[in-house]
């Protein structure tokens, strides 16, 4: 396939904070939580693919290619996003040996530049209880 690329500046960039607690409000109980904020970037410049236009053949079909309306793009796969998680968990020892755990994580992300498959927004959550046994 053509469109050898000669040229490009690639970079990408995140920054998180994180914040942790842990408290032990009495002998046989464990709470804990993190917080994590995570803001990211990642673009191409001065995009330049040689060999312009070339033909592309996939399952048999041929056309001709061009990367004309891409070179010196300045922002082509300009991304941006934010990210935070929020996770919550206790432990409570029921004896020495068995216990019982649950844990909660929310994330949430943020797709502040829509790019190829639009916005990407997206929230999800879990709730996990274990039960656990020491020997």
């Amino acid at each position: 396939m053509g469109g050898q690329n000669d040229n490009y500046e690639y970079e990408t960039e995140a920054h998180t904070f994180y914040v942790g607690a842990h408290a032990n409000p009495i002998p046989k109980l464990d709470l804990s939580g993190v917080f994590s904020f995570t803001k990211g970037t990642a673009n191409i410049h001065d995009l330049d693919f040689s060999g312009d236009p070339f033909t592309l053949t996939v399952n048999g079909r041929t056309d001709d290619y061009s990367f004309t309306y891409i070179n010196g793009s300045e922002e082509y796969s300009d991304l941006e996003y934010i990210m935070w998680e929020l996770e919550l968990m206790g432990n409570y020892s029921i004896t020495d040996q068995l216990g019982l755990t649950v844990n909660w994580l929310y994330s949430e992300y943020q797709d502040q530049e829509e790019y190829v498959y639009g916005e990407l927004d997206g929230k999800a959550w879990t709730l996990s209880t274990f039960v656990t046994y020491r020997f």
